[in-house]
């Protein structure tokens, strides 16, 4: 985050966290607690180890993450995490067309999990598939890198199928998801996302072919464990998300060195594989064999995947 991102989330948070009036001891600034909840979030320090990095006591430093995380989420949560508009949705489809070729898709949607010290009564229900406790995020993102809109409540041993089924979107999906359709070889294709095989097949909801695919059907489109109570997590969650966000807004700096860690979390937190969902609305397949048909009609596919195609099923 750069200098000039930090003192704009300082200034657009002062009114929210400013110090008490009637405050019996010197109270911290709006810039040490932000800062000491970022580095919070960033490093995933234990308490103990960011106060005394900042010299308070670690029962401040639990309380400037909870403030940071519910100020970040009231009040810069409406503007930076949202679904975009039908113009907005029209021009991010756009750009998915040009590079996949693949029309009416604004977005993707896909289900990761965030390691968690998980309560002791009810354990096994945050174990999810790989063995190790968690809670589900579900997370909508545009081609901007850009998250639009999230679940994180669920325990880790629940399908990303019934997280889906249980969120909002979900729920109200023809007041939440941008409305246009384009004519496609006479069929109405309304805006849609793009889910991999553990989702259902709906006509907003666009997945994959699975078992055996011909050529045609062969497209496809937090880290460390925190030492933060459970149930605050989705909050924990929901605001990284919001600071992503904010970040990629204001286009600070990616340094590729940080990959590292992430792929040395990956390796001994491997994300569980979700079981696929074969249930489909008819209309969603009918959508599916249209696109399918436009996609090898207008982007043919290369004659060698025909062949090996062909050499494997002969």
């Amino acid at each position: 985050m750069s200098k000039e991102t930090f003192q704009l989330m300082c200034f657009k948070l002062n009114d929210f966290l400013k110090p008490s009036e009637n405050a019996v001891r010197q109270p911290l600034s709006v810039d040490k607690k932000v800062a000491i909840a970022l580095y919070k979030l960033a490093s995933c320090a234990e308490y103990r180890v960011v106060a005394s990095l900042f010299g308070v006591h670690k029962s401040s430093v639990h309380n400037c993450v909870y403030d940071f995380c519910i100020a970040i989420i009231t009040v810069l949560g409406p503007s930076y995490l949202k679904m975009p508009s039908v113009a907005e949705a029209i021009a991010l489809a756009e750009s998915v067309e040009k590079v996949t070729g693949m029309v009416q898709i604004f977005g993707a949607i896909d289900g990761t999990n965030i390691p968690i010290l998980p309560p002791t009564n009810g354990y096994r229900d945050f174990v999810n598939r790989k063995g190790w406790p968690s809670i589900v995020m579900q997370g909508i993102v545009d081609c901007n890198y850009l998250f639009r809109d999230i679940t994180a409540k669920h325990p880790g041993s629940v399908h990303d199928a019934t997280v889906l089924k249980d969120s909002n979107i979900f729920k109200h999906s023809k007041d939440k998801l941008p409305n246009h359709c384009r004519i496609i070889s006479d069929c109405s294709i309304q805006l849609m996302l793009a889910g991999d095989p553990a989702y259902p097949l709906l006509p907003w909801l666009l997945k994959g072919y699975t078992g055996a695919l011909t050529p045609e059907e062969e497209w496809r489109v937090l880290l460390k464990r925190a030492d933060i109570n459970y149930k605050f997590m989705p909050s924990i969650v929901h605001s990284c998300v919001i600071l992503h966000n904010i970040i990629e807004t204001s286009k600070d700096n990616f340094n590729p060195c940080w990959l590292r860690s992430v792929n040395e979390v990956n390796i001994k937190r491997p994300q569980p594989r979700q079981v696929t969902v074969t249930r489909a609305e008819p209309q969603a397949k009918d959508i599916r064999e249209v696109l399918k048909n436009y996609m090898y009609n207008n982007y043919p596919l290369r004659q060698s995947s025909v062949q090996n195609y062909v050499r494997h099923t002969v």
